[in-house]
């Protein structure tokens, strides 16, 4: 309930589990309906990597780029159009699946890839969602992204070995031409 000042605690988002969907580029994008069901699951184009870090659930970064277009009329001016739009993630499992996303290939019968650490030309539709502690669930899904960087954790005896990916997401037609698209649900439509 909100105080006469606005704030209302039952709407902070703390987020207690959630997970992550990855399909190649060209995947048809959940419809705004699709996305808003409660009970939405993901198609089986969607590869899904599982476990996440215990610090390593989603965080996105919008930041606009270059300097915006002033006009001759002072005070007048629009955005440039341009962005750094990234999402950071850190993988807990190393399995084909990861290895598959990160490195842009399947491996042999054998297991064995030839990795570039230069990265990969793979494009991607990401699929995310957040479970919130108050019961809203938010969903996000960007229709063009490639994996920027990868930087695996140091091997400690007895701790995770994770994969912090850095996926940058750039504008997509399937979006309106935009980078992202979110569904807020709150928790009197979530099951």
């Amino acid at each position: 309930m909100k105080d006469s000042f606005g704030n209302d605690v039952t709407a902070v988002g703390v987020p207690v589990t959630g997970h992550m969907g990855v399909a190649p580029a060209g995947t048809a994008l959940p419809t705004p309906a699709e996305g808003g069901a409660a009970e939405f699951l993901l198609p089986p184009a969607f590869l899904l990597p599982g476990l996440l870090t215990e610090d390593g659930g989603f965080e996105w970064s919008m930041e606009a780029d270059g300097d915006p277009i002033v006009f001759y009329q002072e005070g007048f001016s629009i955005p440039s159009g341009l962005a750094n739009v990234e999402l950071k993630v850190k993988y807990a499992q190393t399995d084909e699946t990861v290895r598959g996303i990160i490195r842009g290939q399947t491996p042999d019968a054998n297991g064995y890839i030839v990795i570039d650490g230069g990265g990969t030309d793979k494009k991607y539709v990401l699929f995310t969602e957040e479970i919130f502690k108050n019961g809203t669930i938010r969903r996000r899904v960007a229709g063009n992204a490639s994996v920027a960087s990868v930087a695996e954790d140091k091997s400690e005896r007895g701790s995770v070995l994770g994969y912090e990916v850095t996926y940058k997401i750039d504008r997509s037609p399937a979006l309106g031409n935009g980078h992202i698209g979110e569904w807020l649900l709150p928790p009197e439509v979530t099951p």
